[in-house]
């Protein structure tokens, strides 16, 4: 069994462009040493994150990762962001569908309801094998139309204008007696 070559999972490190790894390789020089230690105290922790350029708490979160993979360069190697709150999670393609949707169907003078345009929209996604946005991130969309003042200069439709409702007097109901 000791003439058998250890193996070595892929980690798909030929994509890696040129100063991704250089920054790694940076990321190594400085972190490997407090690797060493047992605690790092904040002292050593600000060093480090002054030499780097990120904060202390980066510079735990490349401590960390660096014990638990096995102390290779690639353990720091940036990591894609998931995207976070606010961003755009949906690809450009399903962008678009969602855009032309509501040009088409929600603005039109048949104005057809949320539900209708969703209906069609998860329709479109599924034949096509994208994701289906959620009836929420529709009504986002469409807040954002209406944010725009699009709704109100829209072609084709007459412009928005309040109106005073004329309404009866209710009628007053008697005191009810105690």
């Amino acid at each position: 069994m000791d003439d058998e070559p250890e193996m070595v999972a892929e980690r798909g490190l030929l994509a890696v462009p040129g100063e991704v790894w250089s920054l790694a390789v940076r990321r190594a020089e400085v972190i490997s040493p407090l690797a060493r230690l047992d605690v790092v105290g904040w002292e050593a922790a600000d060093a480090a994150a002054a030499e780097l350029g990120v904060s202390r708490r980066q510079v735990y979160l490349l401590l960390r990762r660096w014990r638990e993979g096995g102390g290779v360069v690639s353990d720091l190697i940036p990591r894609r962001s998931s995207g976070g709150r606010g961003r755009g999670h949906l690809p450009d393609e399903v962008e678009a569908v969602i855009r032309d949707l509501l040009r088409t169907r929600y603005l039109s003078r048949q104005k057809r309801s949320v539900a209708a345009v969703r209906r069609e929209l998860a329709r479109v996604c599924r034949s096509r094998g994208w994701p289906v946005p959620s009836r929420g991130t529709l009504e986002r969309r469409i807040a954002r139309l209406d944010n725009g003042g699009y709704l109100a200069t829209c072609p084709g439709r007459p412009p928005v204008t309040w109106r005073a409702r004329s309404r009866r007097p209710r009628p007053r109901s008697s005191p009810k007696p105690s």
